[in-house]
């Protein structure tokens, strides 16, 4: 399926619109001696003057708007519930991180990595083609995050984070995890039942038997430079950075700044993620507690 977002599509859509004018303009009457002839001379200026507006727009939008300023995104999966819902569409700045780099909580767009890719199992499915992930930005470099059993921590802090959702456990999602990086690595340990954590695995691959003790034992270290941490709202339930590592800087897309539709659920991401609406407000038991276009 072509990638209607690339350059050349782009391109090919504004001459296509400038070749329609064209082809009106030579069909249209040179002279108007008879009525029926200004009445067709009349309805091609108007067509063509059309054409010339929609050329204009369409080509401010594909090559001004959407590649540099602003760019709607709709949300296929549920890996940011409860912030986002499937179906939410939204709109991403793109003009923000050009002067700047995520910041620690944004929720960002991204291109997804190859290991996120092979992660999901869609690099063979779609070889070649760039995929959009939307995450929350909970590691930027030089920042310490690491999870013990549903608890994150950031640079010794422990957060308060209200945005989070846990699904309760069943066989498609495990309980919790634990995830720390060492040495510039990030490694996580599957819990498939409260208390009960599995083994260390790096970009979903268990680590050698004699290294488990050695990263069980090793402190966490920091994001390295050029590289963000990206986690899900949801967190049982979301292909992000704790399974398959690092966001590079140059994937970076675009802050998510707002849901438009549907009308029951416009607002400011930013507000949205910190004081969610009752209707939207995971439930939290004591044991039990989500992409383009």
């Amino acid at each position: 399926m072509p990638h209607f977002d690339s350059w050349p599509w782009k391109l090919a859509i504004v001459l296509a619109l400038v070749g329609m004018r064209e082809f009106v303009r030579l069909l249209s009457p040179k002279e108007a001696s008879t009525p029926s002839a200004q009445s067709a001379g009349e309805t091609s200026r108007w067509l063509i003057e059309t054409l010339d507006s929609a050329a204009i727009a369409i080509g401010l939008v594909l090559f001004i708007i959407q590649p540099f300023l602003l760019q709607a995104f709709y949300i296929p999966s549920g890996s940011m519930e409860n912030t986002l819902q499937i179906k939410d569409r939204l709109l991403v700045s793109k003009l923000v991180y050009r002067l700047r780099p995520p910041h620690f909580q944004d929720v960002v767009v991204f291109r997804a990595p190859p290991e996120a890719l092979r992660s999901s199992g869609s690099e063979d499915s779609n070889p070649g083609e760039e995929t959009d992930y939307i995450k929350r930005c909970i590691g930027t470099p030089g920042d310490v995050v690491y999870a013990e059993n549903r608890k994150y921590y950031h640079n010794g802090q422990l957060l308060d984070e209200p945005y989070v959702h846990w699904s309760q456990l069943n066989g498609n999602v495990s309980y919790s995890y634990d995830m720390k990086i060492v040495e510039g690595v990030v490694y996580s340990r599957e819990y498939e039942a409260p208390g009960v954590p599995g083994v260390w695995r790096a970009q979903g691959i268990p680590i050698p038997e004699a290294d488990q003790e050695r990263i069980n034992r090793a402190k966490p270290g920091p994001v390295p430079e050029g590289k963000f941490l990206m986690l899900g709202d949801h967190r049982n339930n979301s292909n992000d950075s704790h399974e398959w590592g690092f966001v590079p800087r140059a994937n970076v897309v675009g802050k998510a700044v707002c849901v438009f539709w549907p009308p029951t659920r416009l607002g400011l991401l930013d507000r949205m993620s910190f004081h969610p609406r009752a209707a939207d407000s995971p439930s939290l038991p004591a044991t039990e507690p989500i992409t383009q276009p």
